[in-house]
C-alpha cells in the first residue's frame, strides 16, 4: 500500500483580494504568516451606516459573487464582466459597487478609516489559508449528482490532489501535522466551516441550498481545512505536497469507546500512527458484565485484545496515565514523566466512581474496574449492602442474589432510579426485587460505620450490618485534560454528535462527553453509545459522511429478565399504552418504550421510532383565514419566501403534507430562514444554524439568549393557503 501523501500535488491557487467578491486564479502565491498577499485585503461596507458586507446574513449582499476582484500593482482591481477592470480607490469602481449594489457602497482596506470613524474590520478571523482536495469536491458531487459542485463556492487558497490518502475528505489528515510545498511549511489547523454563502448564485453557478442541507446533514458542515504558515515561500501549480513526520492520533482511554474509536479509524482506512493509551493494566474490555455476573467468574469481553492492537499496528499502551495536556503544543505528559506529541487527540476517559459515605476500607467497596468487581467477589460477603438505586445497584443486587448473598439496597431516592424511569417502571422493578429476596429501602438517610467485623448503617432508627458497603452512587466525569484544555465543565466536555469540541483539534467520547440529545445536552452512559459515538467519531475524523443516528437503546439484565429501553426516558413522560403483563409487561410512553423480556416490541418500536415532535400537537385555526398563496406552490420539504402585508416576510414549507408559516427572520441575527432548509421537523438558520421547531419555534443548537421563533396556524381550502391571524400575536403552531 502506497504511503498516504505519495503522489500528493497542488493543481489550482486562488486569492480574492475583496471579500465576498469572486476571486482570481493564480500561478503562484506567496505565503506569508498572514496568508496569501493580496488575498482579502480589503472589504465592502454600506456607505451611510459603515457596516460591513454579510451575504446571507443581510441579504442586500447576496449578489456579491457576481463581481470579481484581482490583485493589482496598487491593489485590488474590480469588474462585472472579466473584461473591464477599475481600480479599487477609483470613482468609477465605487460607481460600479453603488450601482450593483442598489445604494452607496464603499471599498476599504482593512484596518483604514470608515465614515463613522471606526477602522474597517474582516467579519472573522481564522487561520489564513484555506485547503481543499479534489477528493473532497468530487466525493460531495457524488452525493449530490443534481449540483454543480464547484470549487468558486467554497472560495479555497490552495487545491490539492490527494491520490493516495484514505477515502473521504483526505486533507483532513493534514490536520495537526506540518507539511511542505516546495520551500513553504504549513499546518493543518481545523476543518473549515460551511455558511450559506456555499449556497448562493455565482455567474454560472445557480442558488443551491441542497450543497448546505448535505454538508450540515452529514459532514457537520465543515469542507476543506484551515492551515497556518509556519516557513514562508512561493508555492507553484504543481509543485509536491510532503509531510516529512507524521504525528499519531492519540486516543486516551483504554475502555470501550476508545477502543471502538481506534478500530474503526483503522477500519475506514486510517494508516497513520495511531495510539491507544489505558490506565488499566488490562488491554480494553466491555463494563457491562462487571455488575450483570460480579460473584460468578467469568472472562472478560475484549473490546480489543492485544493481539489485535498489533494486527492493526496500534500502540496499544496499558497501565499509563496521562497526567497533563497542552492543547497549545498538541503535547501529552504521561505520569512516568514521558512527552508524546500528538496530530488529533481524542478523550476517552470516563468517570471515576463518587463515594459520598465518607467511609473506606476493605469492607467499603465500589465497582467501575475488572479490579473493582475481582475484590468484590474474593470478600465472599454473606451479606452485602448497597447504597444506590441505578442500574449498577440493580444488577449487582440481582448478581448476589443468585448465589445465595442477603441483599439490603438502601435508596435515597425515592424510587429506583428515579431521575431517568416513569414510576410504573420503578415500581415494577422494585416489586422483582423484593419478590426475589431483596430488603429494599427506599427514601433512605443512612449514617454509616464500620468496624473490623461489619459495616453498619442506621436507617429509621433501625441497624443494618452487612460485611460489605458497595457503593454504587454513578460517576464523576473525568474531566481533567477537558478542563486543561479550556473545553470542559463539571458535567463532562461538551461535543457534537460525532465527539467534536470547541478545540477542533480534540474530540471526546464515550461516558465524559456531554452530546446534543433531543433538546437538551446530556452524558450517555451505555453500551450503544460507546460503540455509536465513538463510529461517529472515527468517521468524521475521516471526513466521511455521518449517518443519521441511531435511535438510543439500554438494557439491564437482572433475575433472569431482560429490561430493554428503546429512546431516551423521562421520568415524568405519560403513559400512552401498555401491555400488563405480570411477567413480561411492555410501557409506549410515545417517545420512547420499556419493556421486560419483549424484544418484539422493542424492535418494532425502535424500528418505527416516533418523531421527536410527537407530543407537540398544535391546535387547530381558529377564525376565518386570509389566502396568502396557492397551495401548488409550496412543495413538500421546499422552502419558499413571500411577503405578507400583515406580518411582513414569512418562510413556508411543507412537511407530511402539513404547511408551516414562520417568520422569515431569524430571532437571533439578520438572516433570511428561507435561505436555510429544513430538517428534522426543525427550518435550520442558514448563518449560525440555530434550528427552530416548526411546531412551536422551539430553538435549539441555538446561541445564547436566541428567543422562539414566531410561528402563525394555517390551513388549506380551495387550493390556496390561508393565515389566520391572531389578535394577541403570532402562534405556536403549524397545521
Amino acid at each position: 500500500m502506497k504511503p498516504a501523501f505519495e503522489g500528493a500535488c497542488v493543481t489550482g491557487l486562488w486569492r480574492y483580494p475583496v471579500s465576498s467578491l469572486a476571486g482570481e486564479r493564480c500561478a503562484t502565491l506567496q505565503l506569508d504568516p498572514d496568508g496569501p498577499q493580496g488575498d482579502r485585503t480589503h472589504g465592502l461596507f454600506d456607505a451611510a451606516t459603515s457596516a460591513p458586507a454579510y451575504p446571507v446574513r443581510d441579504p442586500s449582499w447576496n449578489d456579491a459573487p457576481a463581481l470579481m476582484a484581482r490583485a493589482g500593482r496598487d491593489g485590488p482591481c474590480v469588474s462585472r464582466d472579466g473584461h473591464v477592470w477599475h481600480d479599487i480607490d477609483s470613482a468609477a469602481a465605487s460607481d460600479l459597487l453603488s450601482a450593483h449594489f442598489d445604494r452607496p457602497v464603499l471599498a476599504r482596506r482593512y484596518g483604514a478609516a470608515l465614515p463613522d470613524g471606526t477602522a474597517a474590520k474582516a467579519r472573522y478571523s481564522m487561520a489564513p489559508v484555506h485547503l481543499i482536495s479534489r477528493q473532497a469536491l468530487a466525493r460531495l458531487a457524488e452525493l449530490l449528482p443534481d449540483s454543480q459542485i464547484d470549487l468558486r463556492r467554497f472560495r479555497p487558497n490552495i487545491v490539492v490532489d490527494l491520490p493516495n490518502a484514505p477515502a473521504g475528505m483526505p486533507e483532513y489528515n493534514l490536520l495537526g501535522q506540518s507539511f511542505r510545498i516546495g520551500d513553504v511549511t504549513l499546518r493543518g489547523e481545523a476543518p473549515c466551516g460551511r455558511c450559506g454563502f456555499t449556497t448562493l448564485q455565482q455567474d454560472d453557478l445557480p442558488r443551491d441550498p441542497d450543497v448546505l442541507r448535505m454538508l450540515t446533514r452529514h459532514f457537520q458542515r465543515n469542507l476543506g481545512i484551515y492551515c497556518k504558515v509556519e516557513i514562508s515561500g512561493e508555492i507553484h501549480i504543481a509543485q509536491a505536497l510532503r509531510v516529512p513526520r507524521m504525528h499519531p492520533v492519540v486516543i486516551v482511554g483504554g475502555g470501550q469507546a476508545g477502543a471502538t474509536t481506534a478500530r474503526t479509524l483503522r477500519e475506514l482506512g486510517y494508516r497513520e500512527p495511531l495510539v491507544l493509551i489505558g490506565d488499566e493494566t488490562h488491554p480494553p474490555y466491555e463494563r457491562p458484565q462487571l455488575s450483570k455476573s460480579l460473584f460468578r467468574p467469568e472472562p472478560l469481553t475484549g473490546a480489543m485484545t492485544r493481539a489485535q492492537a498489533q494486527d492493526l499496528n496500534i500502540d496499544l499502551k496499558t497501565g499509563s496515565r496521562v497526567a497533563a495536556l497542552d492543547a497549545d503544543a498538541r503535547t501529552l505528559t504521561l505520569a512516568d514523566g514521558s512527552c508524546l506529541d500528538y496530530a488529533r487527540l481524542v478523550i476517552a476517559t470516563g468517570g471515576q466512581v463518587r463515594n459520598p459515605v465518607g467511609l473506606s476500607g476493605p469492607r467499603v467497596q465500589t465497582l467501575r474496574t475488572s479490579a473493582d468487581a475481582q475484590a468484590i467477589a474474593a470478600l465472599a460477603p454473606r451479606r452485602l449492602m448497597i447504597l444506590g438505586g441505578g442500574w449498577i445497584a440493580m444488577e449487582a443486587a440481582a448478581a448476589a442474589r443468585a448465589v445465595g448473598i442477603a441483599v439490603t439496597v438502601l435508596v435515597r431516592g425515592p424510587a429506583l432510579a428515579h431521575r431517568i424511569l416513569p414510576d410504573q417502571v420503578s415500581d415494577h422493578l422494585a416489586a422483582l426485587h423484593r419478590a426475589n429476596g431483596v430488603d429494599l429501602r427506599l427514601g433512605a438517610t443512612p449514617r454509616f460505620s464500620m468496624d473490623g467485623a461489619c459495616v453498619r448503617a442506621q436507617v429509621d432508627g433501625a441497624t443494618i450490618t452487612a460485611d460489605l458497603l458497595l457503593v454504587a452512587a454513578g460517576i464523576t466525569p473525568d474531566v481533567m485534560l477537558g478542563q486543561q484544555a479550556g473545553i470542559a465543565s463539571g458535567d463532562g466536555i461538551a461535543t457534537d454528535g460525532a465527539g467534536a469540541t470547541s478545540q477542533p483539534l480534540i474530540y471526546a467520547v464515550g461516558d465524559v462527553a456531554l452530546q446534543p440529545v433531543a433538546d437538551t445536552r446530556m452524558r450517555i452512559e451505555s453500551w450503544q453509545n460507546a460503540n455509536d459515538q465513538a463510529r461517529a467519531c472515527a468517521q468524521a475524523m475521516m471526513g466521511m459522511p455521518l449517518p443519521e443516528r441511531a435511535p438510543l437503546r439500554f438494557w439491564s439484565d437482572q433475575f433472569g429478565k431482560r429490561i430493554q429501553i428503546a429512546g431516551l426516558p423521562r421520568p415524568d413522560a405519560p403513559l400512552c399504552t401498555a401491555l400488563r403483563d405480570a411477567q413480561r409487561p411492555f410501557w409506549n410512553y410515545g417517545s420512547f418504550a420499556i419493556g421486560i423480556d419483549r424484544p418484539q416490541d422493542i424492535h418494532q418500536f425502535d424500528a418505527n421510532p416516533p418523531p421527536a415532535r410527537a407530543n407537540r400537537q398544535p391546535p387547530q385555526p381558529q377564525g376565518p383565514g386570509r389566502a396568502i398563496i396557492a397551495s401548488h406552490a409550496v412543495r413538500e420539504g421546499a422552502l419558499i419566501r413571500i411577503n405578507d402585508p400583515v406580518h411582513g416576510a414569512l418562510a413556508l414549507t411543507r412537511l407530511g403534507g402539513r404547511v408551516h408559516a414562520v417568520a422569515d427572520a431569524c430571532p437571533h441575527a439578520v438572516a433570511s430562514l428561507s435561505d436555510g432548509f429544513v430538517a428534522n421537523g426543525h427550518i435550520v438558520c442558514p448563518l449560525h444554524f440555530a434550528e427552530f421547531d416548526l411546531t412551536d419555534g422551539t430553538p435549539r443548537n441555538a446561541p445564547a439568549g436566541c428567543g422562539r421563533l414566531a410561528c402563525w396556524p394555517v390551513s388549506e381550502a380551495g387550493g390556496e393557503i390561508l393565515i389566520h391571524d391572531i389578535d394577541n400575536g403570532p402562534a405556536r403552531t403549524g397545521v
